[in-house]
């Protein structure tokens, strides 16, 4: 249960924002685990980049809102260079190879039945304690 002090912050504030500030630091946070001094090895093609071309790159997509119930999981979003996210539609075929073998064969079934949860919606409360709690991790 969140502290009546900590709700009230974000008194006011729709759901689009909060889900929108928690993506926000849910991608800050797959650029600081996926890479080592300034550089980083994209999921889908392998190539070393310099961090300032990593995206954080969702396999099931944030959008259209069927998958909805992993848009925020981490392990459905790691460091994929723009070229593979934005040109290439997420390059997922080895994006799905890679994955297996960063997360292994129970995390992806995981991810998998989780992405078929049906008519997801995020709590006010679920999306304002995981902003709080991303907000101080470094």
């Amino acid at each position: 249960m969140i502290a009546a002090e900590i709700k009230n912050k974000y008194k006011g504030r729709k759901i689009d924002w909060l889900e929108d500030k928690l993506q926000e630091l849910v991608n800050s946070k797959v650029r600081r685990r996926d890479s080592v001094n300034g550089f980083f090895i994209c999921i889908s093609c392998e190539d070393l980049k310099p961090v300032n071309q990593m995206n954080a790159g969702h396999y099931y997509p944030k959008e259209p809102l069927k998958y909805r119930s992993v848009k925020f999981d981490l392990d459905n979003i790691h460091g994929q260079c723009v070229r593979c996210n934005k040109y290439l539609s997420a390059n997922l075929i080895p994006y799905r190879a890679n994955l297996l073998l960063k997360i292994g064969e129970q995390r992806l079934k995981q991810l998998e039945m989780k992405a078929g949860l049906n008519n997801f919606k995020y709590s006010r409360d679920f999306l304002i304690e995981q902003i709080e709690k991303l907000k101080y991790e470094k």
